[in-house]
């Protein structure tokens, strides 16, 4: 039986009293996994984690992924919670491997992904001894609990048994409440063997299923001044995709006729077939979504899931929310983002689901008729600046293939409901223009932290977490060469992913930067280019070299076949290092405050 038919038909869990009479503490916390649906914990095992790995042969529900490092399983579980919308579960060994897996829960954290780390830690009779890998703080080691304090939700130790129950039913509920997030939860050895209390109540009952829905009175009015606005625009970011609200946003826009563009993180949130669309706003943005947000007759800008940071904004320019020439109106679950950036006239805090839904059923309600017609003035602009690329044409007759050509001709091959991770780097500029969301939800960023190779192992955990559709991450060569090793994990485990890896001979990213900034790059590129698909090859995984665009769509079309048969793929493209994306000079500008 294959991995992914292992997905779709798990093995029921044995009774609990058959594997214990008393439970003991690592089975209390796999019961309250198992209820909030986890189906996979991606890992590396240790000696402080024999107990977890034990009790999850012995009650056959969770099944244990075996990632090549720590922070390809974390990875792996951000892309698992994306994906399902729940809770996604790594685990570490105590000392390295729990640091090893600290990037990647900062970055799920840092862009509001449930992720519950479990890691492993020495029995506490040793604490301070000395023992190998001890990591409590004891004899001038680590403390685990104090590292991960600052890059999650909630971090503490399991300090005796009669606390489990209490407290992951507490780790549960912090991940997937108000703004979620990461957990981190130390367990001892020795503790998680010894005999827990089980009330046997569900671990649902032991946090809300509701989300804040805002006040009504302060919808009422947004509606109010949007009804009256005479070119309205939206902005939304990633809030939307967490929120799942893209029905009732799509509502709103289209009842108002306002043009709507998302953050590079926030991409998909809105069909960008739409011809209401404009695109990404900020970095690795459209032109015709800046020529559009900047415009002086904008007079009223909503602002829909979105922390407005340095990508979002084009470094905080204040010409997208001058100062008395434009209402603002800010939506966000986080009552600390409004006004944070920008001054705000109005705002709602909120799920942003709920809020857009009375939003939209607030303007339906309304008897004052929308006479606005800013889609003419869309249309105006786009033709000017078009919406949309054609690959042939973006490579012309350039000799080496461009890798906007490339993602432009992922366009025409990829089903619309492809899921698409895109890991950092170039590749963030080459998506967020032109790469085209046709369906909500469907493309995964994780910018906050930018940690590059995330997309390699992501893409694995959520394709175990929807393995009906196909999945894609597109990544570089430096990406690669970071935690490429993880797509041994899906041959492995038959996990049909495919990868497409711009290969520039290095980090063109930060080559091209310092090209703009110094005109001359330094420790960027590899003396010997990654030869990628050779090494995907030598790890189990079906893989070719293209140059061409003819030979990369005849590549996409295959992986795609072999994927429907449950065989993973990598394409390794051969690009030029000196296209440089439009937004990096930008980015450049807002580092070192040029103007």
């Amino acid at each position: 039986m294959s991995f992914m038919q292992d997905i779709s038909t798990p093995t029921q869990t044995e009774p609990l009293a058959a594997l214990s009479p008393s439970p003991t503490a690592i089975h209390v916390m796999l019961r309250a996994l198992e209820e909030v649906g986890v189906t996979h914990l991606f890992g590396v095992p240790g000696g402080p984690l024999v107990p977890l790995f034990e009790a999850l042969a012995q009650r056959k529900q969770i099944q244990p992924v075996l990632a090549k490092h720590e922070e390809g399983a974390a990875f792996m579980a951000e892309g698992y919670a994306r994906v399902q919308r729940g809770l996604g579960v790594c685990c570490a060994t105590s000392g390295p491997g729990a640091t090893n897996a600290l990037t990647g829960i900062t970055s799920a954290n840092s862009d509001s992904i449930p992720v519950l780390l479990l890691s492993g830690q020495v029995a506490t009779g040793d604490f301070g001894k000395g023992g190998l890998q001890d990591s409590s703080s004891g004899n001038r080691t680590i403390d685990l609990v104090e590292v991960y304090r600052t890059a999650t939700k909630l971090s503490l130790m399991l300090q005796t048994p009669q606390q489990t129950q209490h407290l992951i039913r507490r780790m549960i509920r912090t991940a997937l409440t108000g703004r979620t997030g990461a957990v981190h939860l130390n367990m001892p050895a020795d503790v998680v063997k010894q005999p827990a209390p089980d009330d046997g109540l569900p671990t649902t009952k032991f946090f809300t299923q509701v989300a804040p829905v805002g006040d009504p009175m302060a919808i009422h009015e947004i509606a109010n001044v949007l009804n009256a606005a005479k070119k309205p625009a939206v902005l939304v970011g990633h809030g939307i995709n967490l929120a799942g609200a893209w029905s009732p946003l799509q509502q709103v826009a289209e009842s108002l006729r306002i043009p709507v563009a998302t953050t590079l993180k926030g991409k998909s949130a809105f069909p960008e077939r739409h011809p209401l669309s404009l695109g990404v706003f900020g970095f690795g943005g459209h032109p015709l979504a800046e020529e559009y947000l900047y415009d002086q007759d904008v007079d009223v800008l909503l602002l829909v899931g979105t922390s407005l940071g340095e990508f979002q904004t084009n470094g905080w320019d204040h010409l997208l929310a001058p100062p008395h020439r434009r209402t603002i109106i800010q939506i966000d679950l986080d009552p600390q983002a409004i006004g944070n950036i920008y001054p705000v006239d109005y705002s709602v805090v909120g799920d942003a689901n709920a809020i857009l839904q009375e939003l939209a059923a607030d303007l339906a309600r309304s008897r004052q008729k929308v006479v606005r017609m800013p889609s003419n003035a869309l249309r105006q602009m786009s033709a000017a600046t078009p919406r949309y690329y054609q690959a042939e044409q973006l490579q012309g007759n350039s000799p080496l293939l461009k890798p906007q050509a490339v993602v432009t001709k992922m366009n025409e091959v990829l089903p619309e409901e492809t899921l698409l991770f895109v890991d950092n780097g170039n590749c963030l500029s080459w998506a967020g223009q032109f790469y085209e969301a046709r369906q909500p939800g469907t493309v995964f960023f994780a910018t906050n932290t930018a940690s590059m190779g995330y997309a390699i192992a992501a893409s694995i955990g959520g394709k175990i977490a929807d393995p009906e559709r196909p999945v894609v991450a597109l990544l570089g060569d430096g990406a690669f060469g970071m935690h490429g090793l993880e797509v041994h994990t899906a041959a492995e485990y038959n996990v049909p992913v495919t990868w497409v890896v711009l290969n520039n001979g290095g980090h063109g990213m930060v080559q091209n930067g310092e090209k703009l900034l110094k005109g001359t790059s330094y420790l960027t590129t590899f003396q010997e280019p990654l030869q990628v698909g050779a090494i995907a090859r030598n790890l189990g995984v079906h893989a070719c070299v293209v140059s061409t665009l003819a030979d990369f769509e005849a590549s996409l079309r295959q992986s795609l076949q072999l994927n429907a048969q449950g065989l993973p793929s990598l394409i390794e493209v051969s690009v030029d290092l000196n296209q440089i994306p439009r937004s990096l000079q930008r980015r450049v500008d807002t580092l070192f405050n040029k103007d």
